[in-house]
């Protein structure tokens, strides 16, 4: 899957989003707890900062200046690593006792480096000057313990973040797994409604989510139009069979009627008639039969082209008698899944129905055109054509036009093309042919195998 796909799926952006979500609110979480935590570190680093200058403070203001520099002596000594620094000057500014170069140091609360203190580490001090009576008394700590507080808590929020990232991915990805199982499962489902399956059901599970709901809500909505679907079903196929015995045997009698009157010319137009009542219940009684669902396990690789040829070799000299043409141009085997009987009765039915609507001299063309992975079979005519307003009705049962074409015909057969292109999920279109009538019906190519 491409990722342009995968964005465009609601379950992986529901799990990106939950880790998305999870790492801001890591992030945000670690740096308020790091700030917080160094805060007071900073604060106690001061405090002891400060114990230590007052320390000295009160040596200086309680002793002589030699117990003040052995106090100070003392306490350097103690820290032989320098991670404490002192510097004792007297009344006159000379260094008394001290484990950092002569400098000056800005009074009050200042930072600085290591190097400037000639101390190799990569730590700077904290540092605090001040005077003490006629002395001036500077302390400091490194910043050593704040500086690996920040490495330590870098590393653990980097392996958090890795940890958080990867449970968040994997909680994530059984989140969006078993959402997309579920859209994928309604996506067949449907699929299978669109095909005329409309005993297909989604699953529902024992939890009774929201999911379960849905899906309970859907079964519902299925099975009741399920059962609508099958009674008006029902009711179109015993319309045409029950109906096609009374016709028969009123036809009957008016043969007889007719032969024993001499066939008169009002008989003979009743039978005509009658045979055209049988052939509209015939073709509602095949439509419904379409529409309720040719089994796709018995599609087989159907060459359209062929069936197109054949289809126009019969038509070719019914064409010639009403003073038409009839051309069809392939390029060549086209294979597709189908049935060859329903591709035969579509085409014929486009063919026959140009013929019929068309005056004489009009130029009949068919064929079928391979074009990447679809093939179009076409049937168009130089005729009078069908207004643009006009195309989506003609394609509705029993709708015949009044003004453009003659009031010949059923109205049945784009109804039976209809019913035929959904069959094979083939798309139906119909266009202008400039001048005429130009039916397309567009199919997914399939390899022959053979």
């Amino acid at each position: 899957m491409r990722p342009a796909d995968l964005m465009r799926r609601t379950a992986f952006r529901t799990a990106l989003g939950v880790t998305v979500f999870v790492l801001t609110a890591l992030v945000l979480a670690s740096t308020i707890g790091y700030t917080l935590l160094r805060s007071q570190l900073v604060a106690r680093q001061d405090a002891r900062v400060t114990e230590l200058f007052i320390a000295l403070l009160e040596t200086a203001r309680s002793a002589d200046q030699t117990d003040l520099i052995e106090a100070v002596t003392t306490r350097i000594s103690a820290s032989a690593d320098r991670s404490t620094v002192y510097l004792l000057r007297g009344p006159d500014g000379r260094v008394l006792a001290a484990n950092v170069p002569d400098r000056w140091f800005q009074p009050g609360w200042s930072s600085v480096e290591a190097a400037t203190l000639n101390i190799p580490t990569d730590y700077p001090y904290r540092i605090f000057a001040g005077t003490a009576g006629k002395y001036s008394i500077v302390v400091g700590l490194t910043n050593a313990d704040l500086d690996d507080l920040a490495e330590i808590s870098q590393s653990a929020f980097g392996w958090s973040a890795l940890g958080v990232l990867i449970a968040a991915s994997l909680v994530g990805a059984f989140i969006a797994t078993r959402i997309q199982a579920r859209i994928n499962e309604v996506e067949a489902v449907l699929h299978r409604v669109a095909l005329g399956d409309l005993t297909a059901r989604l699953t529902v599970s024992r939890g009774g989510s929201d999911l379960d709901q849905i899906s309970l809500a859907i079964n519902h909505a299925l099975a009741r139009l399920g059962s609508l679907v099958e009674a008006m079903r029902q009711v179109s196929a015993d319309i045409a069979h029950d109906l096609r015995s009374p016709l028969n045997r009123l036809r009957i009698r008016i043969e007889a009627a007719s032969e024993a009157a001499g066939q008169p010319a009002d008989l003979t137009a009743a039978l005509a008639e009658i045979d055209a009542l049988g052939q509209t219940f015939a073709a509602l009684l095949r439509i419904a039969q379409i529409e309720a669902g040719t089994p796709r396990e018995k599609f087989a690789p159907v060459n359209l082209s062929a069936v197109m040829q054949a289809v126009a070799e019969v038509y070719a000299d019914v064409a010639e008698d009403a003073g038409m043409t009839l051309t069809c141009k392939t390029s060549g085997p086209a294979f597709i899944q189908g049935d060859t009987s329903l591709l035969t009765q579509a085409f014929a039915n486009l063919i026959e129905n140009a013929i019929r609507h068309c005056p004489p001299g009009t130029i009949l063309t068919c064929g079928v055109e391979t074009e990447g992975d679809h093939v179009t079979a076409v049937v168009s005519d130089t005729g009078p054509g069908i207004p643009e307003a006009e195309r989506e009705n003609v394609l509705r049962r029993l709708y015949r036009l009044e003004k453009s074409r003659t009031t010949q015909g059923s109205g049945l057969g784009l109804a039976l093309v209809k019913a035929v292109a959904e069959a094979h999920d083939a798309t139906l279109s119909l266009n202008d042919a400039q001048p005429g009538l130009r039916v397309s019906l567009r199919f997914a190519l399939t390899v022959h195998a053979g």
